[in-house]
């Protein structure tokens, strides 16, 4: 093997998704591509559609792996579809040269463009049933007005038949050159992947596969299964049919699991390290409606949230008015009648709850927020804050809307979306400019300095009580002072507090007695 190809096989793999209308030629395409039908059940064979998600790998000649998810392009089978788009890096946007853009060919798109998406190609196919050349210039141009002000805008347009063979190679070569134009998933993060399939092998026991969002697993490595928190231990693993060590971020893989049975671990499950997601039923979001829905999102509109591979019923709680116009942006709070596992970041997409019409989608801002009420004239300002600030502002805004419960360091990066290592140089940066406190530092517990001067202002109040009881008396001792958070901190987390607070003068100390930095005993 020459050196050139040593080097393009070390390369990371992506996965590429279809994507386009019903009986528009994707599955077609692969199988030409990658000589694997991906449609695997027997109603698929009969009617001649896809219906569920299909799998196939693909090697170039330069040794770039790459793994296909066909998905259906009928729009009862939408739900399907988008269980099948977490983790693409690029999509094979298919659309037929003798029928043009059709509904689910934009519906499709528009999904792919609010996921994030990061590259793709087009390709016309059919080809061979347009008798006149001018007709694929036509649908070449009708698709490049589809394509402006979105993530393939300029994108190549190809022609490609899968049944004569012209155009393929064109279009493999096109593909070759995805890999450099594509940002890869963060191996140092957590792992974390997507269930989308979940089976039974016999002599192996149970099976999942996914698309590998983070990090790094290994065999007889113990994770959990969210939300149900369950552990769970990786028997085997499997990519693109071979027995590996490892899988990593990027990746399709398949995992052989031990101590769960098949019916326990379904598709919108995630397995993930401990503590790198969070439980919620609520998530506070940027949610952007698309141009084309024709009407405005009121208020409490009930919805389906399809968050990964998972798909849940909710209801749509505005921050701020009462209706989102179409192709407009708001923050908003999902009240999710499931519960999900999610972090900063994580892309989604809303439809109506019926008829089941894509209505937009956006990023999860906080995955685990309180109960928000519109009153909170702060939050809107803090959440967008928290969207759009740099890393070191949406880390301080973590932190401060947490209050005084505070968070770990774990939690902080779920929360931020940042490494491990990025984490823990936010919050020495966030030390060093004196906004945050470590009040615990085994379990790393952190807490902004407004609110330990909120908690500050509640013992005032407790020691000015104490002052006018007993004005001969130097004050309270530490632990009964520290007794009053006793319901919320430790006494490791007391007296650091305590310490803090006298250092910045709102309290003095005398011996083990704290008052109040003005109160002078009387004789």
């Amino acid at each position: 093997m020459d050196s050139n190809k040593t080097a393009a096989l070390s390369s990371r793999p992506f996965v590429i998704g279809t994507s386009g209308h019903i009986d528009h030629g994707k599955t077609t395409l692969v199988k030409a591509l990658t000589g694997v039908d991906t449609d695997r059940w027997a109603e698929e064979k009969k009617r001649g559609i896809t219906i569920d998600l299909g799998f196939a790998h693909y090697e170039d000649e330069q040794g770039n792996q790459m793994a296909f998810v066909d998905v259906p392009g009928h729009e009862k089978f939408i739900h399907n579809m988008l269980a099948g788009v977490a983790g693409l890096d690029a999509v094979l946007l298919v659309v037929a040269a003798d029928e043009g853009v059709m509904p689910q060919t934009r519906e499709h798109l528009n999904i792919c463009n609010l996921l994030k998406i990061q590259t793709g190609l087009v390709v016309l196919t059919r080809i061979d049933l347009v008798e006149e050349e001018e007709m694929v210039e036509l649908c070449r141009e009708e698709v490049s007005e589809l394509l402006k002000g979105t993530f393939l805008e300029g994108a190549p347009i190809l022609a490609a038949s899968p049944v004569t063979g012209e155009g393929l190679d064109e279009l493999r070569k096109s593909l070759s050159k995805l890999p450099k134009q594509i940002q890869h998933p963060a191996t140092e993060k957590p792992f974390r992947l997507h269930v989308d399939r979940s089976f039974t092998l016999k002599g192996f026991g149970t099976v999942v596969t996914g698309t590998v969002l983070n990090g790094t697993v290994r065999q007889d490595e113990e994770i959990l299964q969210y939300p149900q928190r369950r552990n769970v231990r990786i028997r085997g693993l499997q990519n693109h049919g071979q027995e590996v060590k490892e899988i990593n971020a990027g990746q399709r893989a398949a995992l052989n699991l031990a101590g769960i049975a098949k019916e326990e671990i379904q598709r919108g499950d995630q397995l993930a390290h401990p503590e790198s997601l969070l439980n919620s039923y609520l998530l506070n979001v940027s949610l952007t409606l698309l141009e084309d829905v024709l009407a405005p999102l009121k208020n409490r509109t009930r919805v389906r949230v399809h968050l990964g591979s998972k798909e849940v019923f909710g209801r749509i709680a505005l921050l701020e008015g009462e209706t989102l116009s179409p192709g407009k942006t708001a923050l908003v709070q999902l009240r999710l009648e499931s519960l999900v596992s999610g972090s900063y970041g994580d892309r989604f997409i809303v439809r109506s709850y019926s008829p089941m019409i894509t209505l937009g989608g956006g990023m999860v801002i906080d995955p685990s927020p309180g109960k928000s009420r519109r009153v909170q004239h702060e939050l809107p300002e803090r959440l967008e804050r928290l969207h759009v600030g740099d890393e070191n502002i949406r880390s301080e805004e973590v932190i401060y809307l947490q209050s005084v419960r505070g968070v770990t360091e774990s939690e902080f990066s779920v929360r931020t979306g940042l490494s491990s290592r990025q984490s823990g140089k936010a919050l020495q940066l966030l030390q060093s400019q004196q906004k945050v406190l470590c009040v615990e530092p085994l379990t790393g517990r952190y807490l902004h300095v407004e609110h330990i001067v909120r908690i500050g202002k509640f013992l005032s109040k407790a020691l000015e009580q104490h002052h006018t009881k007993f004005p001969d008396r130097d004050g309270m001792t530490r632990s009964e002072l520290g007794g009053k958070l006793s319901l919320i901190f430790t006494e490791k987390e007391v007296e650091k507090l305590l310490k803090y607070l006298v250092k910045v003068g709102l309290f003095t100390q005398n011996d083990q007695y704290i008052s109040l930095a003005e109160h002078q005993p009387q004789a």
